[in-house]
């Protein structure tokens, strides 16, 4: 689109959808073909499947009238596809921009492992934050770099740089979850799901638009 008619589009369709600009959406990227195998992906570069692509349409639909400044979006292709896919439904046009810092939790050579098996293995990682797993990082090396990142979104949007829209992981997600709740379940997304922070007083408050997962079936997401 145009630049000039850029914010002029952008205030229209904020018109139109009624959508406050104090906005911080989270999508949970489209499935790969490790998900039908329950295989986590990790840092694993696999692209979308074609059913990881449809189902991404109803998330699509609810943001297609939201005026959408930025969509974010690490480096890996399920995420940078899933990006572009939104961006192609959306309105407003958002720029996509690279976030590596919103890169699931590396959890090394467990990627590409049946994820059931490891549950518990994933478990001691989560109970021991600074114990490293073998070629990953140790969640408080993942806390490190994306909370920062995350507290600058939020001031993106405070700061009336909304609404902005950020693809990421099951891990991340959970992350913000536990940061919000004390609970990882709260905000736990399925593949394609969306949710929605905005801050009210002092706090954020946080919704699941759509796509709650009711069963923790995916710590290595």
């Amino acid at each position: 689109m145009d630049p000039r008619f850029r914010h002029i589009w952008q205030k229209l369709i904020s018109h139109l959808s009624g959508d406050r600009p104090k906005s911080l959406y989270f999508m949970r990227h489209g499935r790969t073909a490790l998900d039908p195998i329950h295989r986590s992906d990790g840092w694993l570069d696999f692209p979308l499947s074609d059913a990881g692509q449809v189902s991404l349409i109803p998330a699509e639909q609810v943001l297609k009238l939201v005026p959408i400044r930025k969509i974010y979006a690490p480096t890996l292709k399920r995420t940078t596809q899933s990006a572009e896919i939104m961006q192609s439904g959306i309105i407003s046009d958002p720029e996509i921009i690279p976030a590596d810092p919103a890169k699931t939790w590396n959890l090394g050579a467990l990627a590409g492992t049946p994820k059931k098996p490891n549950r518990e293995i994933v478990q001691h990682y989560i109970d021991c934050p600074d114990e490293t797993p073998e070629g990953g990082e140790s969640l408080n090396d993942f806390r490190a770099r994306f909370l920062p990142w995350l507290e600058a979104r939020k001031a993106e949007v405070m700061n009336g740089d909304g609404p902005i829209l950020v693809i990421t992981s099951g891990s991340a997600l959970r992350e913000v979850s536990t940061q919000m709740y004390g609970n990882e379940d709260v905000l736990d997304l399925d593949e394609g799901g969306l949710m929605c922070l905005e801050p009210k007083g002092e706090e954020w408050t946080a919704r699941v638009v759509l796509g709650h997962k009711d069963e923790d079936d995916e710590l290595l997401s």
